[in-house]
């Protein structure tokens, strides 16, 4: 008799095969449909599949690919049917993931029990709509299915999708996490939705889904379980940002449509707090306390410059010290609300740039609000070669900037060991506009930008030492670009 193994073994490429143990995983049982008459007797029970393995292998980065988008309000854009899911490999070939669902077919004849399978392609079937990179060890991949007579309300499977062999768990229905801004008011302006994703210390993945934060249990992938964490989707709030430290302790922001935003603390234990001061924006520092912003009002020959606060929170308590303050004539009355801010790991940094202020004029600092010393440091963003900020991204041992000096497109890596911090050309002044930049933890970049010379589209990477490389594009409208390692 053939076995399941047997069958799977042939059908699947070596990679795939060796996660077969996967594709049980999600399997569910569908129908029974029986056969016979005087001659023989055939009995099938067919066992549905679904993603069990998506070949992310060898992949530094994803990418969604269609022909159709359109740009919201919000400033998402919003995937169309047919999209694709490609990935760049190591060594910097462009690949389109495709993928099946597989059923297993148990057949009973007079002859004994034998099995098939039986493999449906879906790649063109259900389309990929977002990428989230979770931690070194997880993404999350949302996909849609239309739905016949209800285009605007499609079937939603978000997978939560191991790195190391591809395995594709099926994440609990109906909570997708936050893949646009509507509802996501973002207090730095290098945030993407992807920071609406975040992990304690002992991997449990948090993350905002309709209108609340919710905990995802990975003590056990094959039975995921999911916590909700606030109730703001209930009483007509929705959360609008949050973080979470190593601790599992939560500050969060929600607020409704004819309700302030509002601020509260989420122990780990689950009890709840209003903290005393305003702290929007906050952060995590790598100390593991909160520290948050604010600039005080208006006062004659008081001050008026960015104050940096620690938030403890520790056995129930809060308790606020002072940080520092960015103490410099461009940064008066300027908030860090909606600057950008980088985390360097390796040098133990937390840098913010380009503040604003009420009358939408940045001001135009660099500043360490969280190192070694402890202490705030600034310097001018001129220092840099650099007038405004595009795209503000980091690894753990640089920060990446793309923007404008004077009126020519710059690719800056920013070496933050050294203060002030030291900026290099990644490529020369004007070569390229770029779109989107992702980078990974040990400074390998990936690209997809207009090229000056000759206007055309372009896809490449960037190694730690720096080398360019331009890559074949992949023949669709680019809607998302993921570093996944």
């Amino acid at each position: 008799m053939k076995t399941i193994f047997n069958v799977i073994q042939k059908m699947l490429p070596p990679a795939a095969f060796a996660v077969k143990t996967a594709l049980f995983v999600m399997l569910i049982i569908t129908f029974v449909s029986c056969e016979k008459d005087a001659d023989n007797f055939r009995h099938e029970t067919r066992v549905t599949g679904k993603f069990s393995f998506l070949d992310i292998l060898n992949a530094r980065a994803l990418i969604i690919g269609g022909e159709e988008s359109s740009l919201k309000s919000d400033g998402s854009i919003s995937v169309a049917p047919g999209s694709s899911l490609f990935k760049v490999t190591e060594d910097g070939v462009i690949q389109e993931i495709r993928y099946w669902q597989i059923d297993t077919i148990y057949v009973e004849t007079e002859e004994g029990m034998d099995i098939e399978i039986d493999s449906v392609e879906m790649t063109t079937i259900i389309y990929p709509v977002h990428i989230f990179n979770v931690t070194d060890d997880y993404l999350i991949v949302s996909f849609n299915e239309e739905k016949e007579g209800d285009q605007h309300h499609p079937y939603e499977y978000d997978f939560l999708v191991r790195k190391s062999d591809g395995a594709v768990y099926e994440m609990p229905p109906g909570r997708r996490p936050v893949s646009y801004f509507s509802h996501y008011n973002r207090m730095f302006a290098n945030e993407d939705v992807s920071s609406s994703i975040q992990s304690d210390q002992q991997g449990h993945i948090y993350f905002m889904g309709a209108g609340d934060i919710y905990k995802l249990n990975l003590m056990n992938p094959e039975n995921l379980t999911l916590e909700q964490l606030t109730t703001g989707g209930h009483t007509g709030e929705g959360v609008s940002n949050y973080r979470v430290n190593a601790d599992g302790h939560i500050i969060y922001n929600s607020a409704g449509i004819s309700t302030e935003r509002v601020t509260r603390i989420r122990y780990s234990n689950g009890g709840l707090a209003y903290p005393e001061k305003s702290i929007v924006p906050f952060w995590v520092g790598f100390d593991n306390n909160f520290y948050f912003s604010h600039t005080p009002p208006y006062s004659p020959g008081g001050s008026m410059m960015p104050v940096v606060e620690r938030m403890k929170v520790e056995n129930g308590q809060v308790t606020y010290q002072p940080a520092g303050i960015i103490d410099h004539p461009e940064a008066e009355l300027t908030y860090l609300e909606n600057s950008h801010v980088f985390k360097i790991r390796n040098h133990n940094k937390i840098v913010v740039m380009e503040l604003n202020d009420h009358m939408g004029h940045a001001g135009k600092v660099v500043a360490e609000v969280y190192n070694n010393e402890g202490t705030v440091k600034t310097f001018l963003m001129s220092e840099l070669g650099l007038t405004s900020v595009n795209i503000g991204i980091s690894s753990d041992n640089y920060y990446y900037i793309t923007g404008m000096d004077s009126n020519q497109p710059v690719i800056l890596r920013v070496d933050p060991s050294v203060f002030p911090h030291n900026a290099g050309h990644l490529v020369p002044r004007g070569e390229l506009d770029i779109y989107e930049m992702v980078v990974s933890a040990d400074d390998h970049i990936t690209f997809h930008a207009l090229r000056m010379s000759d206007g055309k589209v372009i896809i490449g990477t960037i190694s730690p030492d720096g080398t360019v490389n331009e890559l074949d594009e992949i023949g669709t409208e680019i809607m998302q670009l993921a570093r996944i390692r």
